[in-house]
């Protein structure tokens, strides 16, 4: 019997099952369903090599098995590490992922989720580009669409959020720096006007700052970069480190970015690393293995924020989660190497 000959009539009458039986079990509604039954209809679907039309199945029960995911920058790899704990918890649970990357641009975040909902997606996983900009976001959910956001979080609890313990972990880092005898630690951090992750992590050093150097103002210690321009972190390193001749010093980059560049400034400025200044940051990638025999940063699990994320919007589809916005925290680990000895 040829495929496009097979439908539902004869599935339910092969295992001798009415239609809407063998169409329950299609959309995996099993309740009062024994399961000798369930056995039965698996076992004729298989015989049979049976593909039911799912696009007029979604289209009837308005269900499209479609989750969108937006990062700011699917280049990188942090993006990478995120969007694979998406999907691969996605095919578990039987959804397909559409992936968009809106380049850091609010303008094409907006576009694209707007797009998304047009492709009848049933929620929304997302790395948000600024946090103030929630208008699309909030009038999205009031009109039923359940959205998560993934490692960046928002002003206001308006929306389930799954993230890293940005705060915590970068109040142990700068503390853990002093205790090794640093004397002065600066901050080196991109564009904190935009990102409540950054923000979070500029108060943890600010904080951190106050306890252990009373001589200093932190505002002092801290250097924000709009760009990514190397004159720009080679005109700040020059002016941290001149400021403090002498002295025991380090510097903490807030995003692995601005380490990046941290590293490439030092090294056309020919500081060395450690012997002349220590430098942690975030996060874990290949590279920070290699330089300078291994730079130190907090880690934190993308992957598994990637699987928490995909596991509440689902819960939120089907209705097995109720209640107001959640906040799930997941926690991040510290990985000392060269760069801070």
């Amino acid at each position: 019997m040829k495929q496009e000959h097979i439908t539902i009539d004869v599935v339910s009458q092969m295992a001798g099952v009415s239609k809407t039986t063998v169409s329950r079990y299609l959309n995996q509604k099993y309740e009062h369903m024994s399961e000798k039954t369930k056995q039965k209809i698996k076992d004729v679907i298989e015989e049979l090599d049976f593909r039911p039309n799912t696009l007029a199945r979604n289209l009837k029960s308005q269900k499209t098995g479609l989750i969108g995911v937006i990062v700011a920058d699917i280049a990188n790899p942090v993006s990478t590490q995120l969007i694979k704990g998406i999907i691969d918890h996605c095919a578990g649970e039987g959804y397909q992922v559409l992936t968009s990357s809106s380049d850091e641009d609010i303008v094409k975040e907006k576009e694209y989720v707007l797009s998304m909902v047009d492709r009848q997606v049933e929620g929304l996983i997302m790395s948000i580009v600024d946090y103030n900009e929630l208008d699309v976001l909030q009038n999205l959910k009031e009109k039923g669409v359940n959205i998560v956001l993934a490692d960046r979080t928002i002003s206001k609890p308006i929306l389930d959020v799954v993230t890293t313990d940005n705060y915590e972990m970068t109040k142990v880092a700068v503390r853990s720096l002093y205790k090794m005898g640093y004397e002065v630690v600066s901050l080196f951090s991109s564009d904190l006007l935009r990102s409540n992750v950054r923000l979070d992590r500029h108060n943890a050093f600010v904080r951190e700052t106050r306890a252990h150097l009373s001589s200093v103002e932190p505002s002092e210690l801290v250097y924000v970069f709009s760009s990514d321009k190397e004159d720009e972190y080679k005109k700040a390193l020059t002016d941290f480190v001149g400021k403090y001749p002498g002295q025991k010093i380090a510097a903490f980059a807030s995003t692995p970015m601005a380490l990046l560049n941290l590293v490439g400034a030092a090294h056309e400025l020919n500081i060395r690393i450690p012997e002349d200044m220590g430098v942690f940051g975030y996060d874990n990638l290949q590279w920070t293995k290699l330089l300078s025999g291994g730079i130190s940063v907090i880690e934190q699990p993308f992957y598994e924020v990637g699987v928490e994320s995909a596991k509440m919007l689902i819960k939120r589809i089907r209705g097995e989660e109720e209640g107001g916005p959640k906040y799930i925290e997941l926690k991040s680990k510290i990985i000392l190497r060269n760069s801070t000895n």
